[in-house]
């Protein structure tokens, strides 16, 4: 699909949500209410990494608005809206480091030394910013991951009108038997889960880690999507003290996680730059599938939530594309790998304009969340967990597997005084993150079974202004641990200001680099560069500990 089709696709859809107001039947003769809610801030976001300079200026603007309509037949109808432009000058003022003319010495290296590479053919340095320096990456990539820098600096102005993070109408119809539906349609997110940091039912939007990894909040790295939700409202009955009924039909176009292109300041797993490289003439990445938007590429999902006393219950369904990129090896059936010879690789007719195809399958999602308010102790349990079919995960003999998968969380949240410190309570946050995977090969870099912990400090002083945190993180399989304290300050009622750190420890694992692994060299397990997957977001990133300052004016 041209880019200038998908603007299209996108400018008609903004009209649809617009062209709604009108629609007869909907709601008769509507007339605007007399004023318009606004809100939004101005922000600038500054980062210093160790060793390295200036790794983020990011300078944001953000207005929010909410317009309430009149009906005769309808209530609550509005127009809500959320416009985002960013511009990062890190990419002008540390252009050394970042950037498309910066560069780096062998693939990896801002998270492992070369002393394990071999003599054998290794993998190039990926190239900063594809479209900008190599035309061959740049068409392979196909709209994934080759950003040019103008699009890092200005990260929501592109054809996908991401300046718009929302754009919905919404309205309540209440039926004859006393029940609720509400309809809303636009560009939004669906928010499924309650969980920071790492997902489990929250995947109907696909995420932008390239804005600052794992770190920032899920509301601010969504990619908002154009979305028709229905939600009927049931309330009360003889067993449940409320109850609801909600259907999400995604009508947009495709859209993966974005990891980060090569020459960014953050890219989730280096997967950008990995990208980006070759095994000597030839590309990792031969082409990167793309799935035209029709009806039977669309996703949806069902949820069926309810309340019973203190306990709070989901209970989900999804159908979408996996998010994350999936690379399959393009076999050649005369290929030995105990006789390959990396120097004769253009002589593979299968791999000599690429490696791997990266596709995005389709996925089933089967889950449900529990939520238990135990008065006894005054804290709350929580539990989510999915079971998907039709994931795929990457193996080093042939590129990639369909598994089924298990995760969960499990989580606990308690406000505790504690009186050596504060006269008011302190927030205490904790969760566990399980992986399992249903058909594990041994040569898979990721774990059978994984676990990442999460733990949340927080409190509060001067009647709530100065608000210390510390968030703390550890993968168990990469042995790799994130600590980021932090204290916020509200100025005044429209300036906050807030100071961190982010240092992380571990990921130092080492794997063997040859280059046949990628061709299927039986026997060993693990090589570079899919053993990032082992080392996972917090080890892969073991060597960008920073300095944030963050100063926000809101209005």
């Amino acid at each position: 699909m041209s880019k200038k089709m998908k603007c299209s696709i996108n400018k008609l859809a903004v009209g649809i949500a617009i062209g709604m107001i009108g629609l007869s039947g909907a709601y008769s003769a509507p007339t605007m209410a007399s004023e318009t809610e606004f809100s939004g801030f101005v922000e600038n976001a500054s980062y210093y990494r160790d060793e390295v300079g200036l790794s983020k200026f990011r300078n944001t603007a953000q207005v929010e608005f909410r317009k309430i309509l009149q009906s005769d037949s309808w209530s609550n109808v509005t127009i809500n809206g959320i416009l985002r432009g960013t511009y990062d000058g890190v990419y002008d003022l540390n252009d050394d480091e970042f950037g498309k003319d910066a560069s780096e010495a062998y693939l990896g290296e801002s998270w492992h030394d070369n002393s394990t590479l071999s003599s054998q053919a290794l993998l190039t340095p990926g190239v900063y910013f594809p479209c900008d320096n190599n035309a061959t990456y740049c068409n392979n990539l196909d709209g994934y991951m080759d950003h040019d820098e103008n699009d890092a600096k200005f990260p929501e102005f592109n054809d996908e009108l991401d300046f718009i993070r929302e754009l919905y109408i919404s309205g309540d119809k209440i039926l004859d038997d006393g029940t609720t539906l509400n309809l809303t349609f636009g560009k939004q997110q669906v928010v499924w889960g309650k969980t920071d940091l790492f997902r489990v039912l929250d995947v109907i939007n696909p995420v932008d880690y390239s804005r600052h990894n794992i770190y920032d909040e899920l509301e601010d790295i969504r990619i908002p999507q154009w979305m028709l939700t229905a939600e009927w409202r049931m309330g009360p009955n003889d067993i449940f003290d409320d109850s609801n009924l909600s259907l999400i039909w995604n009508i947009d176009k495709f859209r993966p996680s974005n990891l980060g292109t090569c020459g960014q300041s953050y890219r989730i797993l280096d997967a950008g730059c990995f990208f980006a490289s070759s095994v000597g003439p030839v590309p990792v990445i031969h082409d990167v599938q793309e799935y035209d938007w029709d009806l039977s590429n669309t996703q949806f999902g069902i949820k069926w939530e309810g309340v019973y006393g203190d306990m709070t219950f989901s209970l989900n369904a999804l159908h979408y594309r996996q998010q994350l990129p999936s690379i399959h090896f393009r076999g050649n059936p005369d290929f030995n790998p105990a006789t390959f010879n990396p120097a004769d690789i253009a002589s593979f007719p299968f791999q000599a304009d690429g490696i791997f195809d990266i596709y995005f399958p389709r996925v089933n999602l089967l889950g449900g969340s529990f939520d238990y308010y135990s008065e006894g102790i005054d804290a709350v349990w929580r539990l989510e967990t999915s079971y998907t079919q039709g994931e795929e995960l990457p193996r080093d003999t042939d590129g990639h597997k369909e598994t089924d998968m298990f995760r969960y969380v499990i989580g606990f949240d308690k406000n505790l005084v504690i009186p050596a410190l504060a006269s008011s309570a302190f927030l205490i946050s904790a969760q566990v993150f399980g992986e399992h995977i249903l058909d594990h090969e041994i040569d898979m870099p990721n774990e059978e079974d994984n676990w990442i912990g999460t733990l949340l400090i927080k409190g509060w002083y001067i009647n709530n202004r100065l608000s210390p945190q510390i968030i703390i993180a550890h993968d168990v399989g990469a042995k790799a641990t994130v600590i980021a304290p932090s204290i916020e300050y509200l100025v005044t009622d429209t300036w906050k200001v807030n100071l961190g750190l982010n240092i992380k420890t571990g990921g130092d694992e080492k794997f063997p680099w040859s280059a046949t692994g990628l061709f299927g060299q039986p026997g060993v397990s693990q090589y570079e560069p899919l053993a990032r997957f082992t080392n996972g977001p917090i080890g892969v990133a073991n060597n960008e500990d920073e300095l944030q300052l963050t100063v926000r004016y809101s209005f």
